[in-house]
């Protein structure tokens, strides 16, 4: 049974501006710690892909789950990937769903787009 699908699309160059403008104050609002500790191994051409991947991702979760970011945060949910390269998300509130998640990057935007199923 579907719970909910959520979809967000990030326009890079904004998430860009914020980080260069907030610097690390932006990643510790956006990234959890196992997410932090991956963007600062990256390389500098890396990094702008990761936060917006990771925040169009958290979007679209919260979007999905129909309450926006209340009662939960970006820095409390984390992306990770499989070894196929697969993103999937943690957080607590997943722990009973199922969830499908897809994101795709261009030099311009970044697209997220779940399904949560029980």
């Amino acid at each position: 049974m579907i719970l909910g699908i959520g979809t967000d699309l990030v326009n890079n160059i904004r998430v860009k501006k914020l980080f260069e403008k907030y610097g690390d104050r932006f990643v510790n609002k956006i990234l959890s710690a196992n997410e932090k500790s991956q963007f600062f191994n990256l390389k500098s051409s890396q990094k702008l892909n990761f936060l917006c991947s990771s925040f169009a991702a958290k979007e679209a979760l919260v979007k999905a789950f129909g309450t926006g970011f209340r009662g939960i945060y970006p820095s409390d949910i984390s992306m990770q990937k499989d070894e196929l390269g697969k993103p999937e998300l943690i957080n607590h509130k997943l722990e009973n769903i199922k969830h499908h998640l897809s994101i795709t990057n261009t030099d311009s935007y970044t697209l997220s787009f779940i399904v949560l199923e029980k």
